[in-house]
C-alpha cells in the first residue's frame, strides 16, 4: 500500500471530488482517480460512491479514514525526527484561522516566526463555522493549531492556551437612542434589529447565550462588513471591542448588565504530539500575544 494513494484518498475525503483533490495536491486528476482506484484494489471494497456532482464516503471509506490519516502523521513524524536530529525546523503548519482577529498581532508573529524558521510554511484554513469548524478540525487532525473565540468550558481532546479578552460592545449608528444614553442592556436589544454572524462564531456563541430572544434581521460573515451596516442604520450588532475601535462614525457601547466576555486562544490535540513547526509557531504566538492580555479600555 502505496502512501501517496492514502494522501489522494484523503484529499478527496477533505475536497469532495477528484478536480479538487487534485487541485489541492497540485497533480494532475487522473493521478488521484487512478490512485484512489489502485487502493480500493487493495482493499478489496469501494471507498466512495461516484455520484455526478459529489465523492461520498461508503462505510468502508468511513473506516479508512482515521488510520489514513495516522498513517500519513507517522510518515510525517519520521522527517520530523530526522529534521530534529540536524537542527532543521521545517514543514507545513495548518493553522485554523478567525476572521477579523484584532486583540492580537497574528502578522507580527507570523513575521517572527519566518525570521526564526524561514522553512516553516503555515496554511490558514477559513472555515465557515468558525470556531465550531476549527474545533473540528484539530479533533480529525486536518488542523495542527486552532484559533477559538469564546469557546466551551470543556474540550475533550484539546489542548487550549488563552491569548486575550475583551468585552463585546454594541455598535450602531451615532445618533441611534442608545448612543444618546452612552451603554445598553440586555433587554434593550429585545425590541432591536440585529445584525448577527454565522452559527459557531464565537461572538455568536455569547450572544446566543446572553440574549436569546432578539429579533435577527440579517446574518453577515464579515464584522466589519456588520459594523459598516449598523453606522447606517440598518440595525445594531455586538463586535470585540478592539473591532470595534477600527469603526469610525458609531456610537459604540458598554453593556452596564452583564459581562459579555469574548474570549481568544489558540488550540491544539491533547492526543497527539505536534511537530516540531507546530510547536514552534504555537510558541511564538504565545510569546508575543501575551496570553490573557486583558482589553477593557472604552475609546474616548
Amino acid at each position: 500500500m502505496e502512501l501517496r494513494h492514502l494522501e489522494y484518498f484523503l484529499a478527496c475525503v477533505d475536497q469532495g471530488t477528484f478536480t479538487a483533490a487534485a487541485r489541492s495536491l497540485n497533480v494532475v486528476q487522473s493521478a488521484v482517480s487512478t490512485g484512489v482506484a489502485k487502493l480500493e484494489r487493495e482493499v478489496g471494497d469501494r471507498l466512495f460512491d461516484r455520484t455526478p456532482t459529489v465523492l461520498v464516503l461508503t462505510e468502508t471509506g468511513r473506516a479508512v479514514v482515521g488510520p489514513a490519516r495516522a498513517a500519513l502523521r507517522a510518515r510525517a513524524d519520521v522527517f520530523d525526527a530526522v529534521d530534529g536530529v540536524r537542527g532543521d525546523i521545517r514543514g507545513e503548519v495548518a493553522v485554523g484561522a478567525l476572521v477579523n482577529v484584532v486583540a492580537i498581532d497574528l502578522a507580527e508573529a507570523f513575521a517572527e516566526i519566518h525570521r526564526r524558521h524561514p522553512g516553516i510554511t503555515i496554511a490558514m484554513r477559513q472555515n465557515p463555522r468558525g470556531t465550531a469548524g476549527n474545533i473540528v478540525g484539530v479533533r480529525a487532525g486536518t488542523l495542527d493549531l486552532a484559533f477559538l473565540g469564546s469557546y466551551p468550558d470543556r474540550l475533550p481532546g484539546l489542548a487550549v492556551h488563552r491569548l486575550a479578552q475583551e468585552p463585546l460592545v454594541l455598535v450602531c449608528a451615532g445618533d441611534h437612542r442608545l448612543a444618546q444614553r452612552g451603554s445598553f442592556t440586555t433587554a434593550d436589544l429585545a425590541e432591536e434589529r440585529m445584525i448577527d454572524y454565522p452559527p459557531g462564531w464565537g461572538t455568536r456563541a455569547v450572544v446566543d447565550r446572553e440574549i436569546p430572544n432578539r429579533r435577527t434581521v440579517i446574518e453577515v460573515a464579515d464584522q466589519f462588513f456588520g459594523m459598516s451596516l449598523a453606522v447606517k442604520g440598518f440595525g445594531v450588532t455586538l463586535v470585540p471591542l478592539s473591532v470595534a475601535r477600527m469603526q469610525s462614525g458609531a456610537g459604540i457601547l458598554p453593556c452596564s448588565d452583564t459581562a459579555l466576555m469574548w474570549d481568544i486562544a489558540i488550540a491544539h490535540s491533547s492526543t497527539r504530539v505536534p511537530s516540531q513547526a507546530a510547536r514552534s509557531v504555537l510558541e511564538t504566538v504565545l510569546e508575543l500575544a501575551r496570553p490573557l492580555r486583558s482589553i477593557t479600555q472604552m475609546p474616548p
